[in-house]
């Protein structure tokens, strides 16, 4: 990929967050702060450009959003527990959490320091 492939995948993905931001606004108030805290709690687990976890979030806005226009009250979607309701969907979209990197380290440096 050119320089400015990149530069232009990388303002386009600025586009579309800032457009995804917009339709949280949109979202009744208590969906807002709760969502917030989870993308918040989210990022904390982020690895390398944290794209994967980006997807997950614009995910949970949909089913956010779904929610919403059902009626259904942001508790009443998540359960009371909305840590245990964050920890899992984290689990569920899959995305590289942090300690993934420590650990590719940690056994590239054995690896080298081994087969000195």
């Amino acid at each position: 990929m050119s320089l400015i492939e990149a530069i232009k995948k990388q303002i386009e993905a600025k586009q579309e967050w800032k457009d995804q931001m917009k339709r949280v606004k949109s979202l009744p108030q208590e969906y807002q702060v709760v969502f917030k805290e989870m993308q918040n709690y989210l990022f904390q687990f982020a690895s390398g450009d944290g794209m994967d976890t980006v997807k997950g979030i614009y995910d949970l806005l949909e089913m956010f959003e779904e929610a919403a226009a059902n009626n259904i009250s942001v508790l009443e979607f998540t359960g009371e527990d909305v840590g245990e309701f964050a920890e899992n969907y984290r689990r569920s979209i899959g995305a590289k959490h942090w300690t993934d990197d420590l650990k590719t380290k940690m056994e590239e440096n054995i690896k080298n320091k081994l087969n000195k």
